[in-house]
């Protein structure tokens, strides 16, 4: 299977948790466009946002890996539920 799978990434679903906490805390940022001002604004909102991030999901995240490895291995490389 390739080494960049999705089904072996979990930073997929940590990059989703800091984009609800970011918009649900700035949602004007969803509306700012694309300017010097709005990316320095994003950056701010990230970093602060980066620390409200549950530990919990972080466990989650790491001890999903076995069974991701099984799921990739079941399904021959093929996408799975990950």
């Amino acid at each position: 299977w390739p080494p960049y799978s999705p089904d072996l990434n979990p930073i997929e679903h940590l990059w989703w948790a800091l984009k609800n906490h970011v918009l649900e805390a700035y949602p004007h940022l969803a509306e700012q466009g694309n300017t010097k001002e709005a990316t320095e604004n994003l950056i701010k909102a990230c970093q602060e946002q980066w620390w409200k991030i549950r530990r919990s999901l972080l466990r989650k995240l790491i001890q999903s890996m076995p069974r991701r490895i099984k799921a990739v291995i079941k399904a021959r490389g093929w996408h799975t539920k990950y």
